[in-house]
């Protein structure tokens, strides 16, 4: 049956715990070593692939890079040919909740027993050193059907589709909280390569020998290094492992410096009321390329890396401050933002270590509250720099990053 439209409740956004490799556990036949499309070599098996909770909206776009060929004696050209990696993009925003998202992207989120996450490195620090990024997964299922409590598995062939974004590497992520919202993360994606595939039986490599019958689908990952290149989107999904629906802006708590190089007092019985605070942290990308190599064999961030971190807030009082004295020495400044749940149990906790105080902006007109506008500016150091850098915690549960297989960083290789 076709389709007439697509709307969010038939479809979801998937990730994988790598790009290359193949992303199934499960018992493999001897006889039949498991490959893409290698009907029979998995008896039983489970996807590794987890749908990420809480999308909000996601969009996706590829656009070709061609250069055409023209030669004297024609006005038209002869030729348009690929002369670079194509450009794929995935952006995509979700409601921030226990730090279980973050976790499965690569980021490094501690507050919970997790082998694969490293206490005192900082959240970025396994981005720093992956060099084959994450596969997402766009599952679209029947017209009129959710895709939480379909099973794939035992859904009639044909009906399910899904796009690939193959080698995706988080190029931004910014988070924002403000008054009457719900804290919101957002993310930007840059991948080599997408794909599409119907689950239309033997063809595209579903698994027979298997009970119930499994579609073992070739991955979209531009494959740099390894044998077997395979993915598997089977099961019944639910509305995620998450251990809360969604943290009001009444439970956040901010905690901020005493002092800062400013004049609006953020601290203490006279301080300013914070309306919103958001955060973005930069990882633009570049491409190395090499002779012999379509893709590119990389995309490694550009560094440093500098980001802002802007608070707005109704001002109250200010304290006396002189800026001619302020430039002699910055005044480094450490803050967190915690998120609880309506219980006053902390859920998820970013905190900033190294800011600077770059400008107070504030603006006042007629029937309004004076605001002000704080931006700290903040550059993320190494892995192992506690002093200047971001930092997550969550409280996940442990058990849904299926441990073992979601790595960080250079252990994705293995």
């Amino acid at each position: 049956m076709a389709r007439n439209r697509v709307i969010y409740q038939s479809q979801a956004l998937f990730i994988a715990p790598s790009s290359t490799g193949c992303q199934v556990s499960g018992s493999l036949n001897a006889a039949a070593p498991f490959g893409p499309l290698a009907s029979g070599s998995l008896v039983s098996g489970t996807s590794l692939l987890k749908k990420l909770d809480r999308v909000q909206n996601c969009n996706f776009n590829f656009t070709i890079n061609r250069q055409d060929i023209n030669e004297f004696g024609k006005l038209a050209r002869i030729d348009s040919i690929v002369m670079e990696s194509p450009t794929v993009g995935l952006d995509f925003s979700y409601y921030v909740t226990d730090g279980l998202n973050e976790r499965l992207m690569g980021f490094n989120v501690t507050g919970v027993t997790d082998n694969s996450t490293a206490n005192g490195a900082q959240c970025i620090s396994g981005l720093l050193s992956d060099i084959q990024g994450n596969n997402y997964y766009i599952l679209t299922v029947q017209e009129g059907e959710d895709v939480v409590g379909t099973n794939t598995s035992t859904t009639p062939i044909g009906t399910n589709t899904i796009v690939g974004i193959g080698n995706g590497f988080i190029s931004e992520y910014s988070f924002d909280a403000s008054v009457g919202a719900i804290p919101t993360a957002s993310v930007t994606v840059e991948a080599f390569n997408i794909k599409a595939d119907a689950l239309t039986g033997e063809a595209n490599g579903i698994i027979t020998g298997s009970s119930p019958a499994i579609n073992i689908l070739s991955s979209p990952a531009v494959k740099l290094t390894g044998t077997g290149n395979a993915y598997m989107l089977s099961g019944a999904f639910t509305t995620g492992v998450s251990t809360v629906t969604a943290l009001r802006p009444g439970d956040i708590v901010l905690t901020l410096p005493s002092t800062t190089d400013g004049m609006i007092d953020i601290q203490g019985a006279n301080s300013a009321h914070i309306q919103s605070f958001q955060f973005t942290i930069p990882l633009t990308r570049t491409i190395l390329q090499r002779l012999g190599n379509t893709f590119g064999f990389a995309r490694v961030i550009n560094v440093p890396i500098n980001m802002d971190v802007t608070i707005s807030a109704i001002v109250s009082e200010l304290k006396t401050m002189n800026l001619f004295d302020k430039l002699v020495s910055a005044t480094k400044s450490d803050f967190s933002i915690a998120l609880k749940d309506s219980n006053s149990v902390q859920k998820m906790l970013y905190s900033f270590n190294g800011a600077i105080l770059n400008s107070e902006t504030y603006s006042e007109n007629l029937g309004d509250n004076q605001t002000v506008d704080l931006t700290f500016g903040l550059q993320l150091g190494g892995a192992n720099d506690t002093g200047n850098g971001v930092f997550m915690s969550g409280s996940y549960n442990p058990d849904a990053i299926v441990s073992g297989f979601y790595k960080l960083g250079t252990g994705k290789l293995n």
